[in-house]
């Protein structure tokens, strides 16, 4: 995993926020440069260029996921079931604190174009979902799992509905019990609404108990 010190943080910190609120193409470095109280010579010194920059943010918030994700497989005092469940509170939670990030994530995504972070993305979400397999499949070979499981699809239910929901928020918010809810408490109440339904879904995938 990468360090990075204090001012690349920073710099990285308001980097995401300015491509999630206007754009890559859309923020310049002087852009940048001028909200995170930096010269444009430091950013080009740190990272080299914008491009560069966009690719340091990915690369911050999907490592500390790699890392998450290998220290559960490797955990010996869980179930298979509540390594799921882990797996599933993990992403809920860092997908709705780093909305700006999902953003940026969904807006490369749906880019056509071929580039070095449109890359990036799909290389790192190949491997992390290498890494999360065994935890299904090693269930399966001790019997605790049913066979037969998709496991490319069951994971791209977990991040597609979490993905769906983090833009429909105000069609929810439509809801007369939730209109007058804080962010706080509306945020909270998304997260265990996300993290039920996700539960009950992978159970009863895995479990064939409902």
């Amino acid at each position: 995993m990468e360090d990075y010190n204090e001012k690349q943080l920073a710099i990285i910190s308001v980097a995401e926020k300015l491509f999630a609120e206007k754009g890559f193409h859309g923020t310049s470095v002087r852009d940048i440069a001028q909200v995170a109280e930096v010269n444009i010579a430091m950013i080009s010194y740190y990272f080299g260029s914008k491009d560069k920059l966009l690719e340091a943010v990915f690369r911050h918030r999907m490592e500390a996921s790699r890392a998450f994700i290998n220290e559960l497989v490797q955990n010996d005092t869980m179930s298979p079931l509540e390594k799921i469940y882990t797996l599933i509170d993990r992403f809920v939670n860092k997908m709705l604190n780093e909305q700006s990030f999902q953003c940026i994530m969904n807006r490369e995504q749906l880019n056509g174009e071929k580039s070095p972070i449109h890359n990036l993305i799909w290389t790192v979400k190949g491997e992390m979902l290498g890494l999360m397999r065994p935890i299904i499949t090693n269930a399966q070979d001790a019997g605790i799992f049913h066979t037969g499981i998709d496991v490319e699809l069951l994971m791209t239910t977990m991040f597609g509905t979490i993905h769906q929901i983090i833009p429909a928020q105000h069609i929810l918010r439509k809801e007369p019990e939730l209109k007058n809810m804080n962010d706080e408490t509306f945020k909270e109440y998304l997260r265990l609404r996300l993290s039920t339904h996700l539960k009950k879904l992978f159970k009863a995938i895995l479990t064939h108990e409902f």
